[in-house]
């Protein structure tokens, strides 16, 4: 799990917002160092100059889904506005003050999508972080304390999120609801640590969380190799997978309904939106451990 903050244009992100655009192709300088750690849904945070303002802030994100390699006539002739500008030109003179003049003839571009522009700036400082005003190239927010992404989340959720790039499929106040769920949940397991059990229960429990995740909708809760979320509009389901072996089979079951327990008391305490129903994945089914579970769903907590 990963978060940056990228110093962007501010020409280019207004372009964005008005056109009501939910994808973008991220252009950087092939000379500038790659980004470590940055996977497929990652955010990344846009830090730049509100207007009126001297000094950056974080703006809105977009999610990270790929990285492609292109030269400046690749990037329009295949983008085109995606890239942020209305004309070949305008990205040409973006990138030649970006290059100081020797713009490369490739260059690593970021593919970005569900677009989400908060409605107000968020200060470096109002989420306890500490970002140079002359920024070069980005930061990483989350490294030392994945609590970061949640504190940026949650005061974006007080200033309001920018509605206008709304669509009939999805609208920003949805994808960004999700996004908070996911990092508070990954928060959550943070702190709740690193799965127990024998190896060999730990390898069967990847493959349990491996074949769920690839169900419809199943993704990995971030920072864990066995727990998988899948999100409603009215409900948020964690599939937990249980990998026992005879000797220690009680022991388990036990800390599954810890387990369960702790998502539900934490996700309270840091009031996730929606409640919470779990699903165990099992190789080999134990008598009444389903029933209990169901049970357990049901109860109010």
């Amino acid at each position: 799990m990963s978060s940056i903050a990228y110093v962007t244009d501010e020409e280019m992100l207004e372009y964005h917002r008005l056109c009501r655009n939910r994808t973008m192709l991220f252009w950087r300088l092939a000379s500038r160092r790659k980004i470590a750690d940055f996977r497929k849904g990652d955010l990344l945070f846009f830090f730049a100059r509100p207007s009126h303002s001297r000094k950056k802030a974080l703006i809105g994100y977009a999610h990270y889904d790929s990285t492609i390699r292109l030269s400046l006539k690749q990037m329009w002739e295949k983008y085109g506005p995606e890239t942020g500008y209305d004309s070949k030109q305008r990205l040409h003179d973006a990138i030649d003050r970006a290059a100081k003049g020797e713009i490369p003839s490739v260059m690593r571009c970021l593919y970005l999508k569900d677009v989400v522009f908060f409605l107000s700036p968020i200060y470096p400082e109002e989420v306890g972080l500490s970002i140079q005003n002359n920024l070069e190239s980005y930061t990483y927010l989350d490294r030392n304390d994945p609590r970061v992404t949640v504190r940026i989340l949650q005061t974006a959720a007080k200033h309001g999120i920018d509605l206008w790039s709304a669509d009939a499929e999805r609208t920003p106040d949805e994808i960004f609801r999700n996004d908070e769920t996911r990092h508070q949940l990954a928060v959550i397991h943070s702190d709740m640590g690193k799965e127990s059990g024998s190896q060999q229960e730990r390898t069967r429990a990847h493959r349990l969380s491996q074949m769920q995740r690839e169900q419809d909708e199943w993704e990995s809760i971030r920072g864990s190799e066995t727990d998988c979320l899948k999100m409603t509009a009215h409900q948020i389901m964690i599939a937990i997978p249980l990998a026992v072996q005879a000797n220690d089979r009680d022991a388990r079951i036990r800390e599954l309904f810890g387990r369960m327990s702790l998502y539900r008391l934490c996700a309270k305490k840091q009031k996730v939106d929606r409640p919470i129903s779990f699903e165990v994945l099992m190789d080999r089914e134990i008598d009444g451990l389903k029933e209990l579970v169901e049970d357990f769903n049901n109860e109010e907590l």
